[in-house]
């Protein structure tokens, strides 16, 4: 009888981690929501309720996307370090970010002025979109500009860690901020050019309540517009997410943040495409780096894959390709 009781409960412990491995990504959702619960209750304003959301949105639409067949050792030992990376370039991003900035400067590139340029190019200032403005709008426009930077690349990269997959993870970083800040200083050094608003002397969309000699200052570096590169990137990669809801609504997000620089007279329409080009060179960068790394590592596919199958099943793939 005893052993038979252990036969049971051996069969109840492996069918409820199987149901767990199973649904982890709805669960975690569930939990995560139910933390979220108090700030809808609080009195905190409604863009803050919409940024609490989309964490445990992330995690509640990611089961289509979980990767099933990777080991969970495995994964957790590799996302160690590279939670400890995406936590140093967060807090120290942006210090690096502008130590670049002054290396560069340092070389005495010759600035080519692009703001009296960029001003007589027809329909270059953007005005179409905003025909029709409303408070309603702007409100929205400002919120996601101001969050569009950072919170568009970070919610694939911890939805992709949610779905177990470290090689989807660095594809979103590396073609986000990694790689992007690289590519695009060169240019921000050579070309001199600033905000929409500022060079037409229109009031600041954003409402930042600027001096003169602040906005001279914080408005340059407009050419490419990175909060298109990197909203436009992030949104080719999320085509290719399998949840139809979140390729959806973060889709819709990331084209939202490049529609925002102009409706708040932000970035020029040559910066948004500019920005858009960087970001598909910028993809299909990552995409050949990534399938190099990926033939390089195939053969220790037995310690990231649960069975043979899938590993054998990837080896094949990888050398018909």
């Amino acid at each position: 009888m005893e052993t038979l009781k252990n036969v049971n409960l051996k069969t109840t412990l492996i069918k409820t981690l199987e149901f767990l491995d199973d649904n982890y990504t709805i669960l975690l959702g569930i939990i995560l929501f139910t933390c979220v619960l108090p700030i809808y209750l609080s009195s905190a304003g409604m863009g803050e309720k919409i940024v609490a959301s989309l964490y445990w949105f992330a995690a509640a639409t990611a089961y289509p996307d979980r990767r099933k067949d990777i080991k969970w050792l495995t994964f957790v030992i590799l996302i160690i370090p590279f939670a400890f990376f995406l936590t140093y370039i967060q807090k120290y991003g942006y210090t690096i970010w502008g130590n670049i900035l002054h290396v560069e400067a340092t070389k005495k590139i010759s600035v080519i002025d692009l703001n009296p340029i960029f001003r007589k190019i027809p329909f270059n200032d953007g005005a179409f979109a905003r025909i029709y403005k409303s408070q309603t709008l702007t409100w929205f426009m400002r919120l996601v500009y101001n969050n569009g930077f950072v919170v568009t690349a970070i919610i694939p990269i911890y939805r992709s860690a949610i779905c177990k997959d470290i090689k989807k993870m660095i594809r979103y970083l590396l073609s986000a901020h990694v790689l992007q800040i690289l590519l695009i200083s060169p240019f921000y050094v050579t070309f001199h050019l600033q905000e929409v608003w500022y060079v037409l002397s229109q009031p600041d969309g954003l409402d930042r309540h600027l001096t003169g000699a602040a906005a001279a200052g914080w408005t340059l570096n407009c050419f490419p517009s990175m909060h298109t590169s990197i909203s436009f990137a992030m949104f080719l990669l999320v085509l290719r997410e399998k949840d139809v809801i979140f390729k959806w609504v973060w889709g819709f997000f990331c084209l939202s943040v490049i529609y925002s620089t102009l409706y708040l007279e932000v970035h020029w329409v040559l910066d948004i495409f500019a920005g858009m080009l960087l970001a598909y060179l910028t993809v299909k960068i990552v995409d050949f780096l990534i399938s190099k790394l990926d033939k390089r590592l195939l053969k220790y596919g037995r310690f990231f894959y649960r069975n043979k199958n899938s590993f054998l099943l990837k080896n094949s793939i990888s050398k018909e390709s």
